[in-house]
């Protein structure tokens, strides 16, 4: 009989940090991302801290190293907790920094996952359709496939796949 082994759980074990240097070692380890999220916490609150002292000579001056390790302590437990859409937080950042702008801004406009040029357009004409006559080849249109489409009378109404009408094809002259 076979067995089969599931390793998810293992391979989604965090990294930790327990020996720093040949020598020394610390007696418990250390998560690395939440490690990495703290001293870059404190960094960022150092430096507004810094100019903010500079500003305001004697507003933080007794609490100012509570500041600087309590403020770091809860974004790293709150970056812990949030994980917009079952996501890491800096995935899902990166995600929609792409998303707002490579698409949001620029206002582009999707259509079955193609870009839509034609949509900002003030004015659209239409083209009398021509009928094309190819020998031994298919019509080939780059986005439809040559399943023939529902018609629709002048009065609006889908009057289904008419077998007996002919192909006709937009883009000929």
């Amino acid at each position: 009989m076979r067995t089969v082994f599931n390793y998810r759980q293992a391979l989604r074990e965090p990294k930790k940090v327990q020996q720093i240097t040949e020598k020394y070692s610390l007696p418990f380890s250390i998560e690395l991302i939440p490690a990495i999220n703290f001293l870059v916490f404190m960094a960022i609150t150092g430096v507004f801290l810094y100019f903010l002292h500079r500003v305001f000579p004697y507003l933080l001056e007794w609490t100012f190293l509570v500041f600087l390790i309590g403020i770091p302590l809860l974004l790293t437990s709150l970056m812990r907790k949030v994980q917009p859409d079952g996501k890491n937080i800096y995935l899902y950042l990166y995600d929609f920094a792409k998303y707002f702008f490579g698409m949001k801004l620029p206002k582009k406009r999707f259509c079955h996952d193609k870009k839509v040029e034609w949509l900002d357009d003030r004015k659209i004409e239409f083209r009398k359709c021509v009928k094309v006559v190819l020998k031994n080849e298919r019509i080939k249109n780059a986005d439809e496939n040559d399943a023939r489409q529902p018609v629709v009378n002048a009065n609006g109404r889908r009057l289904g796949v008419l077998s007996h009408s002919d192909n006709i094809h937009s883009e000929a002259e």
